[in-house]
């Protein structure tokens, strides 16, 4: 709790660590080099309580309203297919609103994952991840990956040559395996993929359905909080919208050439916050590149527990002092307090600790009047022994009560004294009052900036009690005392100690100067601005120059490709053999095994054979009987293909419907009058009647229904002359007599043989 400023860490009196030297090196290190570098915003704003740094989270959770909202308008205009949505967007960029609403969608989407990374960053280095707050850790850590998946099934949604780039990294990354080579080549790369709207709707589902797990991961982030921050102060609020608009204004999205499968894509703008993995998945195998991101995110999601510097252990409640006076309960900024009955007549609440969302902040002690709260290895009154020794070193000076964060660096602090505690918001306002009465001159409270606290409110809570506008208050007796609150930058804490610098608290809901507000919206313009730049620096892909031919099928042994004569032989079939010669040279030579697919064997072939661009003869074979011999060529021409562009070569199995497929196609049509009609009358459920008796194992009551006939026979027969044999309990002339008329020959042999099947 307590740290005199000449006492060492841990020493022989056992003198509590303080968080500063329990976390490690390195992290404190990294935390001081992060606020460095926000040094310059601060003095450009004025002062560190404007850092628009410090609300980082709350930007986070503005930006994901703002695409949620926007992505809601586009989703209205969105259609189907590959050329229809990118017909859509290119209407949207013909109006005016639709145009300002998609760059609103993409520049918050930007900033959304900026605000997003900087909060994570400055959550790290501030040690805020272990213990208790490893929920809100792990959950943002989830978000963020969330995000990243999100924005790369946006840029898929636009059917142009980046979403074309995009299947090339997916290509890539499937060729060579099965593992969802069906799924590409049912939706992407062969003519069944058609207009492409079941792959568009995927992704549209998967691109919404995401959206809406990280507004349940926000809820689940925020559920520990007391209270909860939806949104940052109203400056920063005004000046995030603002910066967004006025980029989104200046700057629209426009829109990309249109994808085109026989066109190697080209260079495109690449945005480095969503497609950082591109380049990596073009030169790296993508098992690495998957499975090293993947890592990282599990090693991100783990560091709480991977830590040898363990979190503090929580509070310790005195019953007996606690008179239930809910101040603590009020003041905790993690909830892991609560009030429950007590029945020894003392009082009538006592207050109970919820140790897993405890992180030993000590913003309760500073709200107990009663005392009632410690840490196990540091008490109020340890604290209280510590300033009183400090007044009593140096009589009539100043004392410094100040967070672990300032007061690390204590350079040049011989004169005044100073007293570490774990966070401004663990001072009582009754600790400066003590120290005035033993002969102090002065009492500085340091702390953090303003939204900037480690423990979220621990500062402001703080000033609060000291301008008796929060209980517990500072006395009306020592109202003009010299009891000031200095609020800084940990990394100024020397500075502030020796009162080279001093600042208030400045509540920045309610206290920000026309300038600093002007700044913060200025600032926010040039970093989307920035920002926009970067995601509209051309990027050359680097796909192999020339150019190339493109194969790609998903073929059963046997079958007859669509648009080639024969007749099929899936008894013959064996895997697939393909074979392509360039010129007379034999430049592919593969057998692919058999994946089950559908209920089907097939050979899923995608292949890229890159050559020199000009006139060249192509020859493509296809061997898939159990003859060596057999051959169907499926290419054999001379063809010029110039530098870039790709001979797309797709093709599907002819679709053979059996007889008995149509015939329960007809048996299931129920326009009576017109077609058989069927299930109308009969129905498939063992022992089910409706006007007529079940059909179900009627292939096997046919065989032996009318001596003489067989099953083919006595089906055919009942539908062309239904009353020749009349089922026993059922009236004749039910059934209607037209059936050779209504149904031609075909369909009644195709119906028999659906019957047939009925066993």
């Amino acid at each position: 709790m307590t740290t005199p400023h000449d006492a060492k860490p841990a020493d022989d009196e056992g003198v509590r660590p303080t968080r500063t030297e329990r976390v490690r090196v390195g992290l404190r290190r990294l935390e001081r080099a992060t606020l460095r570098i926000e040094r310059p915003i601060n003095r450009g704003l004025g002062s560190a309580r404007f850092n628009p740094l410090a609300h980082t989270g709350t930007l986070s959770i503005l930006f994901f309203v703002v695409v949620l909202a926007t992505g809601i308008y586009l989703t209205a205009w969105f259609q189907f297919g590959f050329e229809e949505s990118y017909d859509a967007v290119e209407r949207l960029e013909g109006n005016f609103v639709g145009r300002f609403i998609r760059a609103l969608h993409r520049y918050a989407s930007v900033a959304l994952v900026v605000t997003t990374v900087l909060h994570g960053w400055r959550t790290f280095v501030q040690d805020r991840f272990r213990g208790a707050r490893w929920l809100a850790w792990v959950s943002g850590i989830l978000m963020l990956g969330l995000l990243w998946v999100i924005g790369v099934t946006g840029y898929w949604l636009l059917w142009d040559v980046r979403a074309q780039a995009l299947n090339e990294i997916l290509i890539r990354a499937i060729s060579g395996t099965t593992v969802g080579l069906d799924f590409l080549l049912d939706n992407l790369l062969t003519p069944a993929a058609g207009s492409g709207w079941p792959f568009m709707l995927l992704v549209l589902v998967v691109h919404i359905v995401l959206s809406l797990v990280v507004g349940g991961f926000l809820v689940l982030h925020l559920i520990r909080l007391t209270p909860r921050l939806w949104f940052p102060p109203r400056p920063w609020l005004i000046g995030a919208l603002a910066s967004v608009a006025l980029v989104s204004l200046a700057w629209p999205v426009g829109i990309l050439d249109p994808a085109e499968g026989s066109r190697i894509p080209g260079s495109f703008p690449l945005d480095p916050f969503y497609l950082f993995l591109f380049p990596l998945g073009l030169n790296l195998p993508p098992v690495l590149v998957w499975g090293g991101f993947t890592l990282l995110g599990v090693l991100f999601v783990v560091i709480p527990w991977m830590s040898r510097s363990k979190p503090p252990p929580p509070i310790v409640i005195d019953d007996d002092r606690c008179t239930g006076c809910t101040l603590c309960v009020v003041d905790c900024p993690y909830g892991a307090l609560e009030m429950i009955p007590r029945d020894d007549g003392k009082h009538r609440q006592l207050a109970v600790l919820v140790p897993d969302r405890c992180v030993s902040c000590g913003v309760c002690i500073g709200s107990c009047s009663d005392d009632a709260l410690s840490l196990p290895d540091g008490s109020i009154d340890d604290t209280t022994a510590a300033v009183l020794a400090a007044v009593d070193r140096s009589p009539g000076s100043r004392v410094v009560i100040g967070c672990e964060r300032l007061t690390e660096d204590r350079r040049n602090t011989d004169e005044p004294d100073v007293v570490t505690v774990n966070c401004a918001g663990a001072i009582h306002p009754h600790l400066a009052e003590k120290a005035i009465e033993a002969g102090a001159s002065a009492v500085d409270v340091l702390g953090c900036p303003a939204a900037d606290c480690a423990n979220r409110f621990g500062n402001t809570y703080a000033q609060a009690r000291l301008d008796r506008t929060r209980v517990p208050r500072r006395k009306r007796a020592f109202a003009d005392a010299a009891i000031l609150g200095t609020w800084v930058s940990p990394i100024d804490g020397a500075r502030a100690i020796d009162r080279r610098i001093e600042e208030p608290i400045a509540d920045p809901k309610h206290s920000v100067a026309r300038r600093s507000l002007a700044g913060i919206v200025g600032l926010m313009v040039v970093v989307g601005v920035l920002s926009v730049a970067v995601t509209n620096i051309p990027y050359d892909p680097g796909f192999p120059d020339g150019a190339a031919i493109s194969i790609a099928m998903d073929h059963q042994g046997g079958a007859v490709i669509a648009g080639f004569e024969g007749e099929p032989a899936i008894e013959d079939g064996a895997p697939s053999r393909l074979v392509v010669a360039i010129d007379g040279v034999v430049v592919l030579d593969e057998t692919y095994p058999t994946v089950r697919a559908d209920g089907i064997d097939v050979s899923q072939i995608l292949e890229r054979i890159e050559m020199p661009p000009g006139l060249r003869a192509v020859r493509v074979e296809l061997y898939d009987r159990t003859d060596p011999n057999f051959v169907t060529v499926l290419f054999d021409d001379r063809v010029s293909i110039p530098d870039g562009r790709v001979l797309d070569l797709a093709y599907v199995d002819r679709v053979f419907v059996t007889r008995a497929d149509a015939g329960r196609s007809l048996y299931f049509d129920s326009t009576l009058g017109v077609n058989a009609g069927c299930r109308v009358c009969h129905s498939l459920r063992p022992g089910e009647i409706l006007v007529g008796p079940s059909l179900d194992g009627v292939a096997t009551r046919a065989e032996t229904r009318v001596p003489g006939l067989s099953a083919e026979e006595y089906l055919d027969q009942s539908i062309r002359h239904p009353d020749a044999y009349v089922v026993d309990g059922f009236p004749s002339g039910v059934m209607l007599q037209n059936y050779e008329e209504l149904l031609t020959d075909e369909q009644i042999g195709n119906l028999v043989a659906f019957l047939l099947t009925l066993d």
